[in-house]
């Protein structure tokens, strides 16, 4: 194999850290439930998210004479999305090249590290820029979104709303002031599961729950280990599936826990990424295909009612892990291609999300 057919390899080298990447993000836990919940939306420059402030009051109680509706009442905002881009080199020297031509098994393996390494940035960067994102050229991440702080001092701007300005676009907030193992007077529960079910009341909606508790790894450990000090193991396993190792480990009132390595230390995130009540139509006609109105939260599909997909992943629907063709600067033996991806997140039901810190960084964590 000569030096100069190596061009050719470098054109797949983008198709496989397209894969390479996709399946390494699934093992971040709030990459891999956004797809999997399928919460993504097409951007080509710029996408108007609506939001409902209140309840619309379409209807009225009538009596003999009184004369029909003619108008409606509702309150109503938006905000805007925009795409954010990441670019990655795939770099191979061409001297190096040189010096293993005639050994192609040698030279595939410099792809393969390249691709390898192009795959392993990609992933961390999407990864960390899903979580700790600042905004600007970055995307905005879950930590820029969901401030944990009371909802008086949140100031953050998304998706072009002025939080500190718009209470109705505050994310829900609770502080854990002892270590998670405390008991307080009154109560024989561990003061971090009072502080959990007080994070899951706040973010229910009519009878939707919070479908994921997300946070560390460290915190996760010691939510099971509270688990079991109070109750039985079997009471952590409600399906077969879930008594497999991995990400679903148990619940806890209702909701997942899970842990991803990116979760900012000593946080625990309660989030709406699937539905977590959607019982049957009581006509059974298999005519009827109409959704269960389950109070109006899901009722829409990927629309502003649905708390399934009121977060999720933004992209431009052709800048997908899309290579850009591979040049060699002037003078210069390096072979340089490049991948470019979209992604940005977005909100729609910003204050039924919610985030638990505490006061000293450290009591999630801490058992006693």
């Amino acid at each position: 194999m000569a030096y100069t057919e190596v061009e050719d390899l470098i054109l797949e080298l983008p198709r496989r850290v397209r894969m390479l990447a996709l399946q390494t993000l699934t093992k971040n836990y709030l990459f891999y439930r956004m797809r999997q919940a399928n919460s993504m939306l097409q951007c080509h420059t710029k996408v108007e998210i609506p939001f409902y402030i209140s309840a619309p009051n379409l209807g009225k109680w009538i009596t003999y004479g009184d004369k029909l509706p003619d108008t409606s009442s509702r309150s109503l905002a938006r905000g805007e999305v925009t795409n954010r881009y990441l670019v990655v080199p795939i770099g191979v020297d061409q001297l190096r090249q040189m010096e293993n031509e005639g050994n192609p098994e040698r030279i595939v393996q410099d792809l393969e590290l390249a691709g390898l390494e192009a795959a392993w940035a990609m992933r961390r960067n999407l990864a960390s820029a899903t979580w700790n994102g600042t905004g600007g050229r970055e995307p905005d991440g879950l930590t820029t979104i969901i401030e944990a702080a009371a909802p008086g001092s949140q100031t953050a701007t998304v998706m072009g709303v002025d939080k500190s300005s718009k209470a109705w676009f505050r994310n829900k907030y609770v502080q854990l002031t002892n270590n998670f193992g405390h008991i307080a007077a009154g109560t024989s529960l561990p003061a971090g599961f009072i502080a959990l079910l007080s994070l899951i009341r706040q973010t229910t909606v009519t009878t939707q729950r919070p479908s994921d508790l997300i946070t560390t790894q460290d915190v996760f450990e010691t939510i099971k280990r509270g688990m079991l000090e109070i109750s039985s193991p079997m009471h952590m396993i409600t399906d077969n599936n879930t008594a497999q190792f991995g990400f679903e480990a148990f619940k806890f009132a209702g909701s997942w826990v899970a842990w991803d390595p990116q979760c900012p230390t000593d946080r625990v995130y309660s989030l709406h990424l699937s539905d977590s009540f959607d019982p049957g139509r009581a006509t059974n006609d298999p005519r009827d295909t109409a959704k269960f109105d389950s109070d109006l939260e899901d009722i829409g599909a990927k629309g502003i009612f649905d708390l399934n997909a009121s977060l999720g992943i933004v992209g431009h629907p052709k800048i997908q892990f899309r290579k850009i063709a591979a040049r060699r600067p002037y003078r210069e033996l390096a072979e340089t291609s490049w991948i470019i991806t979209s992604h940005n997140l977005y909100v729609t039901r910003l204050s039924d999300q919610g985030v638990a810190s505490s006061d000293t960084g450290s009591r999630w964590s801490t058992w006693s």
